[in-house]
């Protein structure tokens, strides 16, 4: 016994608007050692500078684990294609804005990004997969206490 316990194994987890043959195309574009916490089908859309939003591509948003680059990432792809479309990074403070049931932005590596959910389910699961996400990395990175052990 190495006094460690088994280490548990995280399964992809699919969108509940495609079928299971389409969710195991998209597991597959993920590439090697990669996880989907989150998928959902959405619109992507980006606003310079204070300007409208602009829709520049859908697909299935992912919330990828990427084990090789050692960080998250929210990935969209093209399941027909079988491409990524759009990709960007969880950076340190990286926050979500929830104005709406269906739909996030957050501060890109370029512009404004939001994601339109095609269902308010969905969303729902995304923002609380992220929210999660980034609550644990909140906790990793606080400073500790010696004073109060916290």
């Amino acid at each position: 016994m190495s006094g460690h316990p088994p280490q548990r194994r995280v399964t992809n987890v699919g969108s509940i608007l495609l079928t299971p043959q389409e969710n195991e195309c998209l597991f597959n574009y993920l590439g090697r050692k990669c996880i989907t916490l989150c998928s959902a089908v959405v619109q992507v859309f980006a606003a310079e500078r204070n300007s409208t939003w602009v829709k520049k591509c859908c697909g299935v948003a992912c919330l990828v684990k990427d084990n090789p680059q050692r960080s998250y990432f929210i990935r969209v792809f093209d399941i027909k294609e079988g491409k990524m479309m759009f990709e960007q990074e969880f950076y340190n403070n990286f926050q979500i804005n929830c104005s709406r049931s269906y739909f996030i932005s957050f501060a890109g590596d370029s512009c404004q990004v939001g994601l339109n959910f095609a269902n308010e389910e969905e969303a729902k699961r995304f923002r609380a997969a992220a929210g999660e996400l980034l609550g644990r990395r909140q906790r990793k990175t606080e400073p500790w206490d010696f004073r109060t052990g916290l």
